[in-house]
């Protein structure tokens, strides 16, 4: 399992970016990968939805309720890649998504991002399946909910 969320600095209308892959030995069963909305005309979401736009997946994954309340229609979400074209089409796709938003991000100042930050962590806390995987990995239950709820998404 791995989890990459990077929140941009709290005055700016640049979108969270994240990236998740959870894989076992012969596959990877889900890969989500989206820029989640702070400000919808904020140039970032235009470049995601073209770079994204052509691509399919064999096993399209469902969003539930409360991840469709935050992330963005063109996100990423695949499951049971065992392909080997597909998943590097899925880690091509990344990799130039990431180095974009790293290099790309504007300082403008945004009202209201900050709650916008805040109902992405959220919803976020609300994905029952991160706490669940880590706990099964033999972490403490204790540890694992103070991780999710104050340190991997904390409201500020």
């Amino acid at each position: 399992m791995m989890h990459i969320c990077a929140f941009p600095r709290i005055t700016s209308g640049a979108p969270i970016y994240g990236f998740d892959v959870i894989a076992g030995q012969k596959k990877v069963t889900g890969a989500f990968h989206d820029f989640s909305s702070v400000d919808p005309s904020h140039d970032a979401m235009a470049y995601f939805k073209e770079r994204v736009s052509n691509l399919e997946w064999s096993k399209e994954r469902q969003l539930p309720d409360w991840a469709k309340a935050i992330f963005s229609d063109s996100m990423i979400a695949a499951g049971n890649i065992q392909d080997e074209s597909e998943l590097k089409t899925l880690l091509s796709v990344v990799k130039d998504t990431t180095a974009w938003y790293f290099e790309s991000m504007s300082h403008s100042e945004t009202f209201g991002a900050r709650e916008a930050h805040n109902r992405y962590a959220y919803y976020q806390k609300q994905n029952p399946h991160t706490p669940r995987t880590m706990k099964s990995l033999g972490l403490n239950e204790e540890d694992v909910d103070h991780f999710v709820n104050h340190c991997l998404f904390p409201e500020v």
